[in-house]
């Protein structure tokens, strides 16, 4: 069950694309297993992630969040360890930044990212604050597998700051029924600069060939 009440501007980004988005959070929840220490980030995308998760979570989940929306809708499944990143509450995103948060994943060993975007292109992803893209940085330099999640509205989108470019090593998750925008995606991915997972609905579920 989701929070009662969102922010209007999350609230809108909720209703987009919703059927992308369910594709996308279905195939990402493949990659979650037993005895994992996820980080969840925030965003409409990972919330419905968050929801296709718990519908079978796996024995001995833990869930590392900073989104107030991930935080109450994972409250709801007590079998579930949650651990909170707190510091600055961001309103317009409705989730906590840090950037003091490297004594945190000293202590707490994380195994996989699943993140949101505003955008990603060929060169990297992007975040649309400053202290938002620091906080995701230092997130995903700390964890060894990380899964950028994506809907078509933001592939080969900018926003206002770069949060890193491609280390090729990441999963981009993404749901497209556009296939222009997939072959281009897949040239970029020629150059290792990540693996594409393409949950759309043209012919072959995963598109990869």
């Amino acid at each position: 069950m989701r929070p009662h009440r969102y922010d209007p501007q999350f609230q809108e980004q909720i209703a987009v694309d919703v059927e992308e988005k369910k594709r996308i959070a279905r195939k990402a929840v493949t990659f979650v297993e037993k005895n994992d220490v996820i980080f969840v980030d925030s965003g409409s995308t990972t919330l419905f992630f968050v929801e296709e998760l718990l519908k079978s979570p796996p024995i001995n989940l833990t869930i590392v969040t900073n989104s107030l929306y991930v935080i109450n809708t994972v409250v709801q499944h007590p079998t579930i360890k949650l651990v909170v990143l707190g510091g600055y509450f961001q309103y317009s995103t409705m989730n906590f930044l840090d950037l003091e948060i490297n004594p945190f994943f000293e202590r707490y060993h994380v195994n996989k990212a699943f993140m949101g975007v505003n955008g990603i292109d060929e060169i990297g992803y992007y975040s649309s604050t400053l202290l938002e893209a620091e906080t995701k940085r230092l997130i995903i330099k700390s964890s060894p597998k990380v899964f950028i999640l994506a809907s078509s509205s933001k592939i080969f989108k900018k926003s206002l700051v770069l949060v890193d470019r491609w280390q090729g090593t990441e999963t981009l998750v993404v749901s497209t029924k556009d296939r222009e925008q997939l072959l281009k995606l897949k040239m970029v991915e020629r150059e290792d600069k990540f693996t594409i997972l393409n949950s759309g609905p043209l012919g072959d579920p995963d598109w990869r060939d």
